[in-house]
């Protein structure tokens, strides 16, 4: 309905966008440029953010651009394991195999990220999502793991995605160590309120929209509403168009967005 009424080729504000349409903000300008350092320098890399504001689609993008000639990404969202269940799945997916030893895991696991450097000269990047949820001992563990060589090189990347709180629990003194080994840590800020009004329109755009849909007081309230949370914002704007196509406006209100808030 949103489509038709509108006059869109395709819906708008969808999570399946391709990376290189993603609406770049300051925040995003700069979590690009951490990833290039640590392509030079390896090492563990800390992201947090809070939910929904685009944490995981600009590594999506980081990872959509990556060289498959020098780097080979590995991404685990399952974060709510065991410590054995962590070294298991982490193996899959570096060596196409498991184990039932913990030992056994762990030699496996860093003699395939050795290979990958050393035979193949492709440095393995480990992508973690959702580190809020890990337990305290797979840190642990994650330290054990990229100790090679008594400690003396780095021969992968290591990308930790997590929310706000992840960097307060790791300053507590049981993860000093760990917390040293962090190469990078970078915070993922919201939008601005002059982005969000740039990104609804940009998204409005890729749909084919050449006319303005939301008035410049909608712009506003939508931020307002959303604290520039990118998921928050696809959302009211979403349910701000579905008001707007039942009830034949065509341009968008602040009325309509308050509206639109209290439904979501």
């Amino acid at each position: 309905m949103i489509r038709s009424y509108y006059n869109l080729n395709r819906m708008p504000f969808q999570k399946n966008i391709n990376p290189k349409e993603i609406f770049q903000t300051e925040s995003g300008i700069e979590l690009r440029k951490r990833f290039e350092h640590m392509k030079l320098n390896r090492g563990i890399m800390l992201i947090t953010g809070n939910p929904g504001t685009g944490k995981t689609v600009h590594t999506r993008a980081f990872v959509d651009n990556i060289n498959e000639n020098q780097y080979k990404p590995f991404y685990l969202a399952l974060s709510t394991v065991t410590v054995i269940e962590f070294y298991r799945q982490l193996c899959v997916y570096i060596c196409n195999e498991s184990y039932w030893k913990k030992t056994q895991l762990f030699s496996a696991i860093q003699q395939n990220i050795k290979n990958y450097v050393s035979n193949n000269k492709i440095v393995p990047v480990i992508i973690l999502d959702e580190c809020h949820l890990l337990k305290n001992e797979i840190f642990y563990e994650l330290q054990l793991i990229l100790n090679f060589e008594m400690d003396s090189v780095t021969p992968c990347i290591l990308i930790l995605i997590g929310q706000p709180h992840l960097r307060n629990r790791l300053l507590a003194p049981a993860f000093e160590s760990f917390n040293q080994r962090i190469t990078l840590k970078y915070h993922f800020s919201g939008f601005s309120k002059k982005e969000t009004h740039l990104y609804i329109n940009h998204h409005l755009q890729l749909s084919g929209r050449k006319v303005p849909i939301f008035n410049a007081n909608a712009l506003n309230a939508i931020h307002q509403n959303t604290n520039g949370v990118a998921r928050v914002i696809n959302k009211l704007v979403l349910k701000t168009m579905m008001i707007g196509a039942l009830e034949g406006k065509k341009v968008l209100s602040e009325e309509e967005v308050y509206r639109a808030s209290k439904e979501l």
